[in-house]
């Protein structure tokens, strides 16, 4: 009898439960009711501080286009003080409640970068709608030019170019994954400096390269069939922007941080300096780095191991003996691992003595010479980091030599 009067209370209680869940005084909102931001541009505004570009994405017409048709999206602009007063002035001017979940790309101009944006990364990272995972991409052109330009050729949906774009630095070496969270943890981290993605506007598809980064490259055309490209590091002292990096040096960078899977480089041919070979870089994510303090100044070494394989070579050896082949195999890792060393020094030292920014890290390894973290404080690293004298090693693998036989 005592078993069946707690069996009936507890399904009155279960049946009360899920009568409040669902009763109607919960408020359902419908996805119609709601304008999803993409992609947030922040310029210098003409009469209030800031200009604000939202991107949203439209639902096609139900019946129209096909799989094959890119999804429409609208692009609006507002001047306000702040992002929060910019969003409520945008939530006046719009038919739908702004929501923020599915925004991928937070564009900032160059402009804005070089007066601090501390208070508009916090702001952003204050949002609970805003993930952490958001791209931050410094533009060299003006944020809502580079919104607009953006027209993506091989995906449909404009959200899911704005995801796996700035990730090509994965398997090219020529950008940074640079997240909004990452990038507020930094602004107030005492051992590196953030940086971000460096995005520009490709005017008629071409354009034509300035010769700051490998020599191969100079002279040459760079198509951008999206209108944008993203190459190359904005470098950042706390908050403000203080120069860039060109995508050789972003390898540079990449391959320091143990960011980077695999890529192709150009070396000079040892046996003829004005021919390039080819070599598919894989890294092993196994920089090493060690920092010591001598007499005040902190000294960097840093040693790189990677493989490669020849994809291209101009020549093959005319000598095909296994020891020939051997000994230009044993030319090219030279040739190889001169580039890299020089590579990497000439990085550490552009950004320690002209940008005074540590953005790949080595105050974490310089931590070890403090007793305690007070002393690390005021020791001051990020102040003493311009300071540094760096000393860079490369050992290069080259796996296949099968193009240098003729076999």
């Amino acid at each position: 009898m005592l078993k069946n009067i707690y069996k009936y209370l507890i399904i009155i209680i279960i049946v009360i439960i899920f009568s409040l869940a669902f009763t109607g005084s919960h408020i359902v909102q419908s996805v119609d009711d709601l304008a999803y931001t993409v992609a947030l541009g922040i310029d210098v505004g003409d009469s209030e501080d800031l200009k604000v570009t939202f991107q949203f994405t439209m639902p096609a017409p139900s019946g129209e286009g096909g799989s094959g048709q890119s999804s429409p999206s609208v692009i609006d602009s507002v001047e306000a003080n702040s992002i929060d007063s910019a969003i409520s002035f945008m939530n006046a001017y719009v038919s739908k409640e702004i929501n923020l979940s599915h925004c991928k790309v937070i564009v900032i101009s160059e402009e804005v970068a070089k007066r601090g944006i501390a208070k508009e990364i916090f702001s952003l990272m204050n949002k609970v709608q805003i993930r952490p995972d958001n791209h931050v991409i410094i533009s060299t052109c003006s944020a809502q030019k580079y919104i607009e330009s953006v027209s993506p050729s091989l995906e449909n949906l404009v959200t899911k170019f704005y995801e796996i774009l700035p990730r090509s630095g994965d398997y090219t070496g020529y950008t940074v994954n640079a997240e909004l969270g990452d990038f507020f943890t930094k602004i107030v981290c005492t051992t590196c400096e953030p940086c971000a993605i460096l995005g520009n506007v490709v005017d008629n598809g071409t354009e034509e390269t300035s010769g700051s980064g490998s020599d191969s490259q100079e002279g040459e055309k760079k198509s951008a069939k999206n209108g944008i490209e993203n190459m190359g590091i904005a470098v950042f002292k706390s908050d403000k922007l203080v120069g860039t990096l060109s995508a050789e040096e972003t390898l540079a960078h990449l391959l320091l941080t143990n960011q980077l899977k695999s890529c192709n480089i150009s070396i000079p041919d040892p046996d003829d300096e004005s021919k390039k070979i080819d070599l598919f870089l894989t890294s092993n994510h196994t920089a090493k780095i060690q920092v010591s303090i001598v007499n005040g100044n902190p000294f960097a070494k840093s040693h790189l191991t990677v493989n490669a394989k020849i994809a291209s070579v101009d020549s093959l050896s005319k000598d095909t003996t296994p020891k020939s082949s051997e000994q230009r195999l044993k030319k090219i890792e030279e040739s190889a691992e001169h580039y890299l060393k020089t590579l990497l020094s000439n990085y550490c030292y552009k950004t320690a003595k002209e940008f005074h920014s540590d953005i790949a890290g080595f105050g974490k390894h310089a931590i070890h010479n403090f007793k305690t973290s007070n002393e690390f404080d005021e020791y001051d690293w990020l102040n003493h980091y311009q300071d540094t004298f760096f000393e860079t090693d490369a050992k290069v693998t080259i796996k296949s030599g099968f193009l240098l036989t003729g076999t």
